[in-house]
C-alpha cells in the first residue's frame, strides 16, 4: 500500500475515533451534570402534612391534616441540600372526629383556628426552611431547618428517607415540637387564661408532626 494513502486512513481513522471519544465524553457529562444538581417542585396535591395532639399524658388525642401551598427542593449529587415548603394553615382539619359528627368535628376545628391555637386569620402560613443537611445512610439524610409558626421561628433537626420513582420524589420525616415554645396556648388577658388552666395545662405541650412531600423535577 502507498505510505500517502495509508497514513492518509490513518489519520481519517484517529480523527474519527476522536470524534466518536469526545462525544461521548460530551454525553457522560451532561449525564453527570444533571445529576448534581436537580430542581424540585413540591406536588402540593399528593403532600400533605400531618398533626397529632394528646390530652392527660396521651389518654387521649386528635390529629389531623394540613395542606401544603407551595414548596420548593434541591439536591446535589442525589442528597438533599435545600429548600422549603409552606403549609396554608386555613386548610386544617381534624380526621379523627367523623364526618358523621359535625358539631364537635367544627368546633374543634374552629378552636384550632382561633387566637386560642394557630390563629390563622392572623398567621394564615406557617414555613420550614432547610439551613443544613447530612447524609445518614444511602435514603436517609439528616436536616436541620427554621420552623416558623405563628410569630415564632425556631430551629427544628430531624431525619428524613428518600423513595424515589422514575416520575417523583417522595420524603417522609416525623418530629415534635412544644406548642408552648410557638405560643400555641390562650393569649388572652390574665383572666382568660386563668379560666383557660384547663386548656393550658390538661393538654398536653407536644404536637407531632409529620410530613409527606412529594417532589417533581421543574421540566416534568
Amino acid at each position: 500500500m502507498n505510505k500517502a494513502i495509508f497514513y492518509t486512513i490513518f489519520f481519517i481513522l484517529i480523527a474519527g475515533a476522536s470524534s466518536v471519544f469526545a462525544a461521548v465524553q460530551s454525553n457522560e457529562e451532561q449525564r453527570t451534570d444533571s445529576t448534581e444538581s436537580i430542581n424540585l417542585i413540591v406536588d402540593t396535591e399528593q403532600s400533605v402534612v400531618k398533626w397529632r395532639g394528646t390530652e392527660m399524658r396521651g389518654s387521649d388525642s386528635h390529629e389531623g391534616i394540613l395542606k401544603l401551598r407551595e414548596g420548593h427542593l434541591e439536591l446535589e449529587g442525589g442528597m438533599l441540600t435545600d429548600g422549603y415548603f409552606i403549609a396554608d394553615m386555613h386548610s386544617i382539619t381534624v380526621s379523627d372526629i367523623p364526618k358523621s359528627d359535625p358539631v364537635p368535628r367544627r368546633y374543634l376545628t374552629e378552636h384550632l383556628e382561633s387566637e386560642d391555637f394557630f390563629y390563622v386569620e392572623k398567621y394564615p402560613t406557617a414555613g420550614f426552611e432547610i439551613t443544613q443537611t447530612q447524609k445518614l445512610e444511602a435514603d436517609r439524610v439528616r436536616i436541620t431547618g427554621n420552623l416558623s409558626i405563628r410569630d415564632v421561628t425556631r430551629t427544628v433537626e430531624f431525619s428524613a428517607t428518600k423513595a424515589s420513582d422514575e416520575s417523583n420524589f417522595r420524603y417522609t420525616a416525623s418530629f415534635t415540637i412544644d406548642r408552648f415554645e410557638y405560643n400555641i396556648s390562650y393569649q388572652g388577658s390574665y383572666w382568660k387564661r386563668i379560666t383557660s388552666f384547663i386548656d393550658n395545662n390538661f393538654v398536653d405541650a407536644e404536637i407531632s408532626i409529620s410530613v409527606e412531600l412529594v417532589a417533581l423535577t421543574m421540566n416534568n
